[in-house]
């Protein structure tokens, strides 16, 4: 009798082990890679001096992942405005959630990427190749008619890993080239190229592409930028120089350049 309960004891332990391990294991929460491989991840951003309309940026992390980000509109004409994001991160998908009456909602492709993000009246379709944007545009959408137009594209060419031209332009009018070319810093904190963001198609939404969710970051920082518009758009093509600091630990703190005459900077901190 102790020899058969002894083996029914053992044939039910033996049941609970394998009904246990056939129940699948949790999914890990998705996990992004970040634009850079530095083990501080950029953490904000300032501009200062004469520049263009361009976003200041705050940023927390939690497990890798960026959760928050708080944008500031740097505007020297202008009062600033500034909204706070928190990016929520389950299986296979994204939330976004912001101050305000922003709203956004992301789609993403196998790799993790955005390839759909839904800007309020504003819709993005992105592609990418080897991980990279290659091209994206922009339809704004009238939902009360359901009417779309499309409002801007560009298409991004790279050699050897680093963006080498932009090809920008606006409801179908002749195209604005941007032509990068790299220094021979790495870029090893994923920034993105100054002055650029409106023509990577993430003006106001950069923190998504430091979250890694808008492909990689071109391979060494950029040092010169030259824009060459349309004749009928009666501007004057001209160059961009940009100068980088490093500072003790190799990463860059600080980018130096000359816009319109007057000089310009963007502080980053990690």
């Amino acid at each position: 009798m102790k020899l058969l309960r002894a083996t029914v004891c053992l044939f039910l332990a033996g049941l609970m082990m394998s009904c246990s391990s056939d129940e699948p294991a949790p999914i890990p929460d998705l996990q992004p890679d970040l634009p850079g491989n530095s083990d501080k991840p950029i953490r904000k951003i300032v501009h200062s001096g004469s520049i263009e309309s361009n976003y200041d940026w705050e940023f927390e992390y939690k497990d890798t992942r960026l959760v928050k980000a708080i944008g500031t509109l740097y505007n020297p004409a202008s009062v600033d405005v500034q909204y706070a994001s928190i990016i929520s991160y389950s299986k296979d998908t994204i939330g976004i959630s912001n101050s305000g009456d922003l709203m956004m909602k992301a789609v993403l492709n196998s790799e993790n990427n955005i390839e759909r993000l839904l800007v309020n009246k504003d819709e993005y379709h992105f592609v990418y190749s080897d991980g990279r944007l290659v091209s994206w545009d922009k339809t704004i959408k009238d939902l009360n008619f359901g009417a779309e137009a499309l409002h801007a594209r560009a298409f991004i060419e790279y050699k050897d890993g680093d963006i080498a031209t932009i090809t920008y332009s606006e409801n179908n009018d002749d195209p604005t080239y941007y032509h990068c070319t790299p220094s021979s810093l790495y870029n090893a904190n994923g920034l993105l190229p100054e002055t650029l963001s409106k023509q990577l198609g993430c003006f106001g939404f950069e923190h998504l592409y430091y979250a890694g969710l808008l492909g990689k970051a071109t391979r060494h920082l950029v040092a010169t930028l030259q824009v060459d518009f349309p004749e009928e758009a009666k501007q004057e093509d001209y160059l961009l120089n940009f100068v980088y600091s490093v500072n003790k630990e190799e990463q860059v703190d600080l980018c130096n350049y000359t816009l319109n005459g007057e000089a310009a900077s963007v502080n980053y901190y990690y």
